[in-house]
């Protein structure tokens, strides 16, 4: 096809085109339209591929034109992205175009995303320190406290009522004229918070004791905060506190398959002591693709900044059950949320490029058989077949995924195998302030 390109790079690794197509490609074009109409226009009176031109142009004209103008938007961007070898990830979207006319060109010009060129940086023999997490007597007490308040039950106590307690209760609303509503029972409450108006009128009250409670809160009406005060006629049922089992060796027996409670410490710094290593290593390496990302040059487009901040949206509504479509309501709100959301998306993607580019450098590939071994520890771990699940990999496209992060994780592997770790900075696990 015959055409002139005026292209330039915009911001953020988007491209403008400045597109002009001959008039004689023009016309060509409008004429092949023509003749797929001819073959294929029905008008009632005549047969297929037998409608004269003059009627084919009279009922048709829009949709010809219309045609004629997609054929050669696409074959020209298709051109110019084969002949420039632009990987476009995104769809052009054409911002200015010309009128079709069969005495002139046709001009019109478009824009899209494409990956960015990334200008990387040294990343062989980097200079970093080597993390280490330190497990500490401290962090295996609060541990096992943890699994102390675990595995720890309610009892009931003969006490009054006081913070820190549990309270099962009946209560009802009481409404101005003395009438109940909104009756509920065996409820237990918490009560931790010394300056809650409910919690205050608890305090001090035994098992079977009945007690009026007024509760007075701001509420929004009108656009103005109106006090607003709920009656409730409250029954103690019963007041329990937590009881903690003893550190011994029946709480290492009750909760575990050791004998002893020595065991259980020991099984429990070994565990920690493995996960402290697994987090030595991850922010080591963090760190030495940090570097390299402090010293590469490139943008990144916004079409995958979208993308990354729909995808991270995507696991926080899986793990905390966040209804995002609701969120939408409130575009405010939600424009703020994935604005937030924006430079985490944006460290992912600048991370990930750079592994991809050093892969890219140094011909890492990933192999079958080390798919198959990956698909084959998931396979053990959800009791699955190995075949089964590879299929529904590949139908759900998640295989090249898996292989794109093996990909990565080599060169990540390379990165660390060749950096310069001289130094050594010490944490605690558990914490983030450095052990000095």
């Amino acid at each position: 096809m015959q055409l002139q390109k005026d292209v330039k790079k915009e911001p953020n690794a988007r491209i403008s085109v400045q597109v002009t197509v001959d008039r004689s490609e023009v016309n060509g074009e409008r004429e092949n339209i023509i003749k797929y109409f001819e073959n294929s226009a029905k008008i009632p009176g005549f047969r297929k591929g037998k409608v004269p031109r003059n009627l084919i142009l009279m009922h048709f004209s829009d949709s010809i034109k219309s045609k004629t103008i997609k054929n050669l938007l696409s074959a020209s961007l298709e051109q110019i992205m084969e002949k420039d070898q632009y990987r476009s990830i995104s769809e052009p979207v054409v911002t200015e175009m010309g009128d079709l006319s069969l005495d002139e060109d046709f001009s019109f010009k478009a824009e899209f995303d494409v990956m960015p060129e990334i200008k990387l940086a040294e990343y062989r023999g980097v200079a970093s320190e080597k993390y280490v997490y330190n497990v500490s007597d401290e962090i295996i007490n609060k541990e096992i406290e943890a699994l102390r308040e675990r595995f720890s039950t309610l009892v009931s106590v003969d006490k009054k009522v006081k913070i820190g307690a549990y309270v099962v209760l009946d209560y009802e609303e009481m409404t101005e004229d003395g009438e109940s509503k909104n009756k509920k029972e065996d409820q237990t409450i918490l009560l931790e918070d010394k300056t809650d108006e409910f919690t205050k009128q608890l305090v001090g009250l035994e098992k079977g004791e009945e007690k009026d409670i007024s509760i007075t809160s701001e509420t929004t009406e009108d656009g103005k905060e109106q006090p607003m005060t709920v009656h409730l006629h409250v029954t103690v049922k019963d007041v329990k506190e937590k009881e903690l089992p003893e550190l011994d060796d029946d709480f290492a027996k009750d909760i575990s398959d050791v004998e002893t409670f020595e065991e259980l410490k020991k099984n429990i710094r070994k565990q920690l002591e493995a996960e402290a290593g697994r987090r030595s290593d991850t922010r080591t390496r963090d760190e030495l693709v940090k570097k390299i990302m402090g010293k590469t040059e490139f943008e990144i487009p916004e079409t995958m900044v979208n993308q990354e901040t729909d995808r991270i949206m995507s696991e926080i509504s899986t793990a905390y059950r966040i209804d995002f479509k609701k969120m939408q309501e409130n575009d405010e709100k939600y424009r703020e949320y994935r604005k937030n959301l924006r430079p985490k998306a944006l460290n992912n993607l600048k991370y990930n490029m750079i592994l991809d580019e050093v892969a890219d450098k140094e011909n890492i590939d990933v192999s079958e058989k080390e798919i198959d071994e990956e698909i084959k520890k998931y396979a053990e771990n959800s009791k699955k077949d190995l075949q089964t699940l590879k299929n529904t990999m590949i139908e759900n496209k998640t295989l090249e995924n898996l292989r794109y992060r093996l990909k990565v994780d080599k060169a990540l592997e390379l990165i660390n195998e060749d950096a310069k770790l001289d130094k050594v900075k010490k944490l605690n696990y558990g914490e983030e302030e450095e052990n000095t």
